[in-house]
């Protein structure tokens, strides 16, 4: 997140001698990025700070100037921080009634809120209305201004109401139900997710997008008169949930999502008292609401030398160590070799472990004063068998002539039933970001049907995708992510697409590769034209052709051939070595022969027939289908000695006699 800040209001808070091109190189190497310092028309300067999101304490001018007070010292530059200014909360005769309920204290940790009365809205100062601008915000009015002044200052987002605009005085803090609405002051109406933090009042009206944005019937207008300050924090997780949901973010909700120090909401409310009283006229009316039921512990961290030199690479003096973690706000002491630091409340959460202090003391030392050491030499791990499979698979099917197409892993789950697998059953993001990519695909085929379907206009079309899918395994479990190979072939046919996987089969080793019938039918699969690949007992994929119905469904005109192939189960099937045999020099016998076989009798089961008969049968290939009968060639060889005629009948004889059994006859056999 960037924020833009100018260089007269941080000096506000940080008395140095640093020019604004030091400040910028010097955070830039030890803290915060400085993307660029612009000069204005008025001879200010501008910095445009990219904070890093686990830093919401620097999300402001004062946190920034924080910063400075740590890194410029280090460089030479004195420097001081300066105290906010701030008024105490004065107490009141008689308080103005509110009544506050808070549902789920975890999603609201911290709940402060003061009324003010005699405002006088007009605008803010002009220095005020400059500030804001440069910042990117458009300055409204005093009240409104001084709540974005203070979320960019003090880096706490706060809302100030009507007061009187508060049915019943009475706020009630909850979380939406679903198909809830409200207005908010841009004049939406927004469709509350469930579980987004809001204000009802005592009228049952929501007045607030709690963390995110004000409602239009609470807002501040030119007749207010009394107005009500809410300064609070908010449970991080939720208030980015509702933005998601949304599809709506703003500068508040921006910090609120990240984390906002609860002990700092005291700070800005102080700072808040006297802003109304200097810019709005305005005085405290009623008693400080404070709801903090659960104030965040103070805890240390401890850190050995020995692990401080060891992550440093350089012998380190614990005193200078302990100096940088002081200046930047932790309270410390050295024992036994080991500084122990009570860590400041604006980084609970964010300094933790050891390894956290290391990398404070770091950066403010600075990356580039620590020593450049290569780091030792190690030797590549081997790839995984797995992705070996993948680019191996790849580059060939280049070769063979395919194109590759990746397509998205998110789908639409229109697309996902034109080809006939269910929605019901797939995996569903919670906060899309539009309905075409919804849902988690578990098979690719769908989405390559939507290749072929844009680029039927070719006279070929012959594309592969080697992608994961995602099976859901239940509520409880993450999906299982298999990686798989999915091929189109347009004007191909089953026999192209099964030619396909035997070549896959050879080129990788994989033996006792065979087709059956497929056991479960699906809308895909022309049923007739489509067969379940096995490696011995294990289903690794399915070849055929897809269906008219579901090509119909896609605009495609033409048959295609498909391939899918379970990868993670092919993977542990491969021989990545190759073996050869010595080619016979005795001469092969080969021979062609025309069978009549039964209806729905399986070739390959033929074929496994006849190679049984002899280990002298080397090869049998169907060459020909007509009608009822196929046709083989047979080829038979001996790596010994010449085959002789008589041996030849022998063999022809008994695979005649074997195929009978089966009811498969020798075409022109009586």
């Amino acid at each position: 997140m960037n924020i833009l800040i100018l260089d007269s209001w941080l000096r506000e808070h940080l008395k140095t001698e640093a020019k604004p091109e030091e400040i910028g190189r010097y955070l830039s190497l030890s803290s915060q990025s400085v993307e660029r310092t612009t000069k204005t028309h008025t001879g200010d300067f501008i910095y445009n700070i990219e904070v890093t999101s686990n830093r919401p304490d620097a999300f402001s001018v004062y946190g920034i100037a924080r910063e400075l007070s740590a890194v410029l010292p280090q460089n030479s530059l004195k420097t001081k921080l300066l105290p906010i200014l701030e008024k105490p909360i004065p107490p009141v005769k008689k308080s103005l009634p509110l009544t506050v309920k808070i549902i789920d204290h975890s999603l609201v940790p911290r709940f402060t809120a003061l009324v003010f009365d005699n405002v006088q809205i007009k605008p803010p100062p002009k220095v005020v209305q400059e500030r804001l601008e440069a910042s990117g915000i458009r300055s409204l009015n005093n009240v409104i201004d001084i709540s974005n002044y203070l979320m960019l200052e003090l880096g706490q987002p706060m809302h100030t109401f009507d007061y009187d605009k508060i049915s019943k005085a009475k706020m009630i803090v909850r979380q939406a139900k679903a198909g809830e609405k409200i207005t908010t002051l841009d004049g939406q109406v927004r469709l509350l997710p469930a579980g987004t933090i809001i204000i009802e009042d005592g009228g049952g009206r929501i007045i607030d997008l709690c963390g995110i944005m004000g409602g239009k019937n609470s807002e501040v207008d030119e007749n207010t008169q009394r107005v009500l300050l809410f300064v609070q924090t908010y449970d991080p997780v939720s208030i980015r949930r509702s933005c998601q949901g949304l599809a709506f973010r703003t500068e508040a909700a921006s910090r609120f999502e990240k984390g906002i120090d609860p002990e700092g909401v005291i700070i800005a409310m102080k700072r808040a008292v006297g802003l109304f009283k200097d810019w709005c006229g305005a005085k405290v009316a009623s008693q400080l609401f404070d709801i903090y039921p659960e104030p965040p512990k103070p805890y240390t961290v401890s850190l050995k030398k020995s692990r401080l030199d060891q992550l440093l690479g350089v012998e380190t003096k614990l005193t200078e160590a302990q100096n940088i973690l002081e200046s930047l706000g932790f309270e410390t002491q050295i024992k036994d070799e080991t500084i122990i630091a009570k860590v400041p409340h604006w980084r609970y959460g964010d300094i933790t472990l050891p390894e956290d202090l290391v990398e404070e003391i770091a950066r403010i030392h600075g990356y580039h004063n620590l020593p450049n050491v290569l780091p030792p030499i190690s030797f590549p791990q081997k790839p995984l068998p797995i992705l070996e499979l993948e680019d191996k698979l790849k580059t060939a099917l280049q070769y063979w002539g395919l194109s590759e197409t990746p397509t998205y892993s998110l789908t639409n789950p229109l697309t996902q039933k034109k080809a006939g697998i269910s929605p019901e059953g797939l995996l569903r993001l919670a906060n899309p970001l539009s309905e075409e990519w919804r849902v988690l695909r578990t098979s690719l085929l769908p989405s390559l049907l939507e290749v072929v379907a844009q680029n039927i206009v070719f006279p070929t079309v012959r594309i592969f995708e080697i992608a994961n899918v995602y099976l859901p395994q239940g509520k409880s479990k993450l999906p299982d992510e298999r990686s798989r190979l999915g091929v189109m072939l347009a004007d191909n046919g089953f026999l192209a697409a099964k030619g396909l996987v035997e070549i896959i089969f050879d080129n990788f080793n994989i033996s006792n590769g065979h087709f059956i019938p497929p056991k479960t039918e699906e809308k895909i699969i022309n049923p007739q034209k489509t067969a379940d690949i096995l490696v011995g007992k294990e289903l690794v994929g399915r070849v055929g052709e897809v269906s008219q119905a579901v090509l119909a469904e896609f605009g495609i005109n033409r048959p295609v051939a498909f391939l899918d192939l379970d990868l993670a189960a092919l993977e542990k099937l491969v021989i990545p070595i190759k073996t050869y045999q010595p080619v016979s020099k005795y001469p092969p016998i080969i021979e062609d022969f025309s069978f009549v076989v039964p209806p729905k009798t399986l070739v390959a089961e033929i074929v496994q027939s006849i190679k049984q008969v002899n280990p002298l049968i080397i090869s049998v290939e169907l060459i020909d289908i007509y009608d009822q009968t196929r046709t083989f060639r047979i080829i038979y060889q001996s790596k010994e000695k010449s085959l002789t005629d008589k041996e030849i009948v022998l063999i022809r004889n008994s695979i005649i006699n074997r195929l009978e059994k089966d009811g498969v006859r020798l075409k022109g056999a009586a």
